[in-house]
């Protein structure tokens, strides 16, 4: 069984490379996104786990280990995790809410706008989203809903 080839190149290559001789058997994901809390990010609080796709990645298998290990990961440490799927030009956002801690959040596939993304992600970090971001969103033609 061979392992597979890096497809984006988004990585640091080098250590892909290096990590793909390990062989098969030493399968590893990379965390595109640990949010923490603002209010407490001088204690380095996780809030969840999200893995990141563009609009444009295959369809994702969520019963593959890659996403198996991050939903154990998750339940593990008690944290939400989703996939994101976002779009070319980030107006839009698809969430798959992964454990039971994430459908605390969303029951099911969610589409939200960059807007409500924006309010989601500070909600999963227990704060209120300030003016001067809703007005950045807003003024670039951001959707309100």
């Amino acid at each position: 069984m061979s392992v597979m080839q890096e497809r984006t190149y988004w990585r640091d290559l080098k250590f892909s490379e290096r990590h793909r001789a390990y062989g098969p058997d030493c399968c590893a994901v990379d965390l595109d996104h640990l949010p923490f809390r603002f209010n407490e990010y001088y204690r380095g609080e996780p809030v969840g786990l999200i893995e990141y796709k563009h609009e444009l990645a295959a369809e994702q298998d969520y019963s593959r280990p890659n996403f198996q290990a991050l939903i154990n990961l998750g339940d593990r440490a008690a944290l939400p995790v989703f996939c994101a799927r976002y779009a070319a030009d980030i107006s839009w956002y698809i969430i798959d809410p992964l454990n039971d801690y994430a459908k605390k959040f969303f029951l099911e596939r969610t589409k939200l706008t960059e807007f409500d993304y924006v309010k989601f992600l500070h909600n999963l970090r227990g704060v209120n989203v300030h003016d001067r971001y809703i007005d950045w969103l807003l003024n670039k033609g951001g959707e309100k809903n």
